[in-house]
């Protein structure tokens, strides 16, 4: 009986520990923001494809759900002459990257794996 027990304790242990590293799908965006208001963009897409716009406005973005960590980058320039360029990757609502870029015809990019 005891024997017994201990097997179906280390059994449900197992399956406790096992379950609780699978990881949950999490909503993650890329955001686009600054002063000029023209921009182009580049990003690697859900696919892990890059992805290209020529002309955005300033709080644009890209949202998708993943599971686990993937290489993200975003990258976007200036199309003016003046102003500033920021770009933001968020993870369940929060800014893990960022990096602003001051300046005419400035790019600001981010990646890695998030």
């Amino acid at each position: 009986m005891k024997k017994s027990l201990q097997i179906i304790s280390f059994i449900l242990l197992a399956i406790f520990t096992f379950s609780s590293c699978e990881k949950d799908n999490l909503d993650y965006k890329y955001e686009v923001t600054g002063t000029s208001g023209d921009y182009s963009v580049t990003i690697q897409n859900t696919d892990d494809n890059t992805q290209q716009w020529s002309s955005v406005g300033s709080g644009w973005y890209y949202k998708w759900t993943q599971t686990g960590t993937r290489w993200l980058y975003v990258s976007a320039q200036n199309n003016n002459p003046t102003g500033n360029v920021t770009v933001k990757i968020y993870k369940a609502n929060k800014v893990i990257a960022e990096n602003t870029s001051y300046g005419g015809y400035t790019i600001a990019t981010v990646s890695g794996n998030y």
